[in-house]
């Protein structure tokens, strides 16, 4: 009876601990009821963290990325949208696997991303609450939002969701990112046609977007035409020679507007081809092998950015983020 009675209180034990260890969680971040969700509910669908609504979706593979011939470039932008001290425990290069980036405007550029890879929270909160300096040359500014560490530049910042889990983006991204989380509404709330595209199996990169909405392209539209009208977009790339290879398709309301967008298009095709005989004498173009047709309602095209012009841009858009946040 004694035997007995002791394993009904081991394994009732046993019961609540695992039940009072499922209800708590490992997550870095508080649910409104004050208990955290798994780490691995988290981990599991980044693409689920992101909020609904979103007017585009992009996905990089950050190690393919990182393995290219624009790898520096690559790991000096991360290194903008996640500035992180020495002190941090974080490489960009060995840490950063994957990234989910949702759109929900075009004119506040409301962002928010899921960064996947290995995170080492204690460091990282060392790291800030020493003032150490990071990658920009200033510290980190530690906020709170419902009971969670923010850590803020500027405009964008990140908060460490799990040991393999970042949310970054702007501020209003990242709230809206961590209501999900706090709601318990971890579910997939964005279009079911964008994460088809954006699950292509093999893709290094993959953006789509639905602009059929956005009265903001009219503006663009004059100094890039194939703006106008423009509903849908999609592209694939890789990262193989000569840098980065996209394949897309723009959607149109019709073959007329479609035609009359693919001219637009092809104008840069020529320059591409103008641009080629800089290689006479030693200078590498950066658009390469473009070629564009006219399929239905869509603009098909195919196009190659030299390694070098990539990093270039890379590097712009690194600096420009960096001066945002200083």
């Amino acid at each position: 009876m004694r035997l007995r009675a002791l394993i009904a209180f081991a394994t009732l034990s046993l019961s609540v601990f695992v039940s009072a260890c499922s209800h708590q969680g490992d997550s870095l971040v508080l649910a409104g009821d004050g208990t955290r969700m798994s780490a691995e509910e988290i981990d599991r669908d980044p693409l689920a963290l992101l909020p609904g609504g979103a007017l585009g979706l992009a996905y990089v593979d950050a190690q393919e990325a990182y393995k290219s011939q624009m790898g520096a470039s690559f790991a000096s932008f991360t290194a903008a949208a996640l500035p992180l001290g020495p002190d941090a425990n974080f490489d960009a290069r060995r840490d950063v696997t994957k990234a989910f980036i949702g759109f929900y405007s075009l004119q506040g550029v409301d962002v928010a991303a899921v960064i996947q890879g290995n995170f080492d929270p204690d460091a990282i909160k060392s790291s800030v609450s020493k003032g150490s300096p990071t990658m920009l040359g200033a510290p980190l500014t530690k906020l709170s939002y419902a009971g969670n560490d923010l850590y803020i530049a500027g405009d964008v910042g990140f908060v460490v969701v799990t040991r393999h889990t970042v949310i970054a983006g702007n501020d209003v991204g990242i709230r809206r990112t961590l209501d999900r989380i706090r709601d318990k509404k971890v579910r997939r709330d964005v279009s079911e046609w964008m994460v088809q595209l954006i699950e292509t199996p093999k893709a290094s990169m993959v953006g789509v977007a639905d602009l059929s909405s956005q009265s903001a392209l009219s503006a663009l539209a004059q100094q890039a035409p194939f703006l106008n009208n423009l509903q849908v977009a999609r592209v694939l790339g890789n990262f193989q020679a000569p840098g980065i290879n996209f394949a897309g398709a723009l959607t149109y309301p019709d073959a007329a507007n479609a035609e009359v967008a693919s001219k637009s298009v092809q104008q840069l095709a020529q320059l591409a081809s103008w641009t080629s005989l800089l290689a006479i004498i030693g200078i590498r173009p950066p658009i390469q092998n473009m070629q564009v047709q006219v399929e239905k309602n869509d603009v098909q095209f195919i196009v190659s950015i030299d390694a070098q012009g990539a990093s270039g841009i890379l590097d712009s858009l690194s600096g420009a983020m960096r001066a945002t946040k200083k």
